[in-house]
């Protein structure tokens, strides 16, 4: 006995000097910081990122950006295609171990379209019987048409049918939100410490203008292919530090790499360089609420023509695509209807803008000036400078470039304060989601677009029955939109990301979706 009392202290010792395994964290550059963890409140591409991995749709992406099974493991749609059925996975849980059910979904597209929760993206349910009626104040939030059968099975009533209704379902605006959390914690609920989720990970920490982490859910009906034990999404709107930080061996995965830095990167970081098309568009939105905006067509239409898109994209992103349409090419089931003036050289497009910069009113004697906001980025002050240049040396047109940061341009759009144009971004994989932007109820993502045609166009690709009958609509839609010149396109999107080898599971997509969940150490 002596002995072993001698003994058990060596013993403790030993035990404590085993080694202890390592958690597998992927660190992530996000781009700018979080902006909100609200599904349904949520508008930032990095946001974006961070919620599919703490929550899951009725369906989701899979790594290649394809659509599968998510909450629900099927569906079926009635022959008037007005009615969609899912059965929701029994093995469906939140992060706190209860069940995921019907009631809950029942309760979050209430929610999600509901004025109260002043949602950002209400209209992906607007397919939905009554949602867009709910969502302008008309009809209670109950009149929604969905419904819970049982536990597992909810049922969705359509206005219209829309052939590619489910192709909506992965977006954060139709994720369950736990109901039990939002009553007691209010607008708190998206915290760390707060947050239940059904997702592949769950929320830990939070801490501003530096980093959000994630940890593995165990109770995800997937858990057993989720890899990595943590991921730590870090906010990296530098984007020149984003780069030196992945050098230095801080970051697994950068959220973009700086056009300046793309030939260096090519030549020396080849292995790590992931370039793709991407479903997406830089672009100009003037502020048509106000004038000369509002009524100057001819003005519109010469600053848009004035444009060097190939010079842009080729010699200033070294990457990019010019666009002269609003929908990028590739898109499923869709052909943009591209103006005529995308086949002119660039002096025969300079020699019309210059006629039409003097049927506005403006020339020599009196000249234009213009301040064209744009959020903090290096890409975008690139492109700014250069359309900037380009105004000047062909119309005289003086601008003044106003840069902030993207939570501030992103309010500014919202609420329509920006006094003149606005360099964008947006992205999507869905034509009429270009589009919809431009509708004249559209009150947060749009620049006062008010057309009737326009309108009339769209409410007809609601209501099509068929895939081709909807395209038709679309490019008429678009057609008028381009003539109109109520926004002028720039280039077309790619991705530009820097993996670090010992990342596996990567793969390169048009959505440039990449689910953390996918993703493993070598």
């Amino acid at each position: 006995m002596m002995m072993l009392r001698r003994l058990l202290p060596l013993l403790l010792c030993l035990f404590c000097a085993l080694p202890v395994a390592a958690e597998n964290v992927l660190r992530v550059g996000n781009g700018p910081d979080s902006e909100s963890l609200d599904p349904h409140r949520a508008v930032g591409a990095g946001d974006s990122r961070i919620l599919t991995s703490l929550f899951e749709g009725l369906l989701t992406p899979d790594a290649a950006g394809r659509m599968v099974p998510g909450a629900a493991e099927r569906w079926s749609v009635s022959e008037d295609g007005l009615t969609y059925t899912f059965h929701l996975r029994a093995d469906g849980r939140w992060s706190d171990g209860s069940a995921v059910t019907a009631a809950d979904f029942v309760w979050s597209w209430r929610r999600a379209v509901d004025p109260a929760t002043r949602p950002l993206f209400a209209d992906f349910l607007y397919p939905v019987q009554n949602a867009e009626e709910i969502a302008a104040g008309r009809l209670p939030p109950d009149s929604l048409g969905v419904v819970a059968l049982d536990d597992r099975t909810f049922q969705v009533r359509l206005k219209a049918p829309k052939p590619n209704f489910t192709d909506y379902l992965y977006h954060r605006a139709t994720y369950p939100v736990h109901r039990p959390s939002v009553e007691k914690h209010g607008d708190g609920f998206a915290r760390a410490g707060n947050l239940v989720s059904n997702g592949a990970y769950m929320l830990v920490e939070q801490v501003p203008q530096s980093h959000v982490t994630v940890a593995r859910n165990p109770h995800f009906h997937g858990v057993a292919g989720v890899a990595y034990d943590r991921v730590r999404f870090y906010a990296t709107e530098d984007t020149q530090a984003e780069l030196r930080r992945f050098r230095a061996g801080e970051l697994d995965i950068t959220e973009t790499v700086p056009p300046s830095q793309i030939d260096w990167v090519r030549e020396n970081l080849p292995a790590e360089f992931r370039l793709a098309p991407r479903a997406g568009i830089n672009f100009i939105a003037p502020n048509l609420r106000r004038e000369p905006w509002k009524s100057n067509r001819a003005l519109r239409l010469a600053l848009s023509l004035t444009i060097d898109r190939e010079g842009i994209a080729r010699r200033i992103l070294r990457d990019g695509e010019p666009a002269f349409t609003f929908v990028p090419p590739g898109l499923p089931d869709y052909a943009p209807a591209l103006p005529a003036q995308a086949a002119w050289t660039q002096d025969a497009r300079d020699a019309l803008a210059r006629d039409l910069y003097a049927q506005a009113g403006y020339g020599s004697d009196r000249p234009l000036t213009l301040t064209l906001l744009y959020a903090t980025k290096e890409a975008n002050k690139q492109m700014a400078v250069a359309i900037a240049a380009r105004w000047q040396s062909v119309l005289g047109v003086k601008t003044v470039l106003e840069n902030q940061e993207s939570k501030v341009v992103l309010g500014r759009m919202r609420d329509g304060s920006y006094p003149d144009l606005m360099l964008r971004e947006w992205f999507w994989v869905f034509p009429e989601k270009y589009l919809e932007i431009m509708r004249s109820r559209e009150q947060r993502n749009g620049n006062g677009y008010q057309n009737p045609d326009f309108d009339a166009a769209m409410a007809v690709a609601d209501s099509a029955a068929s895939r081709s009958d909807f395209a038709e609509a679309l490019q008429r839609a678009e057609s008028l939109l381009l003539s109109d010149a109520a926004l002028m396109p720039v280039t077309f999107a790619t991705s530009r990301h820097l993996v670090a080898p010992h990342v596996t599971g990567w793969i390169d997509n048009l959505r440039d979706s990449h689910p953390v969940r996918y993703l493993a150490p070598k």
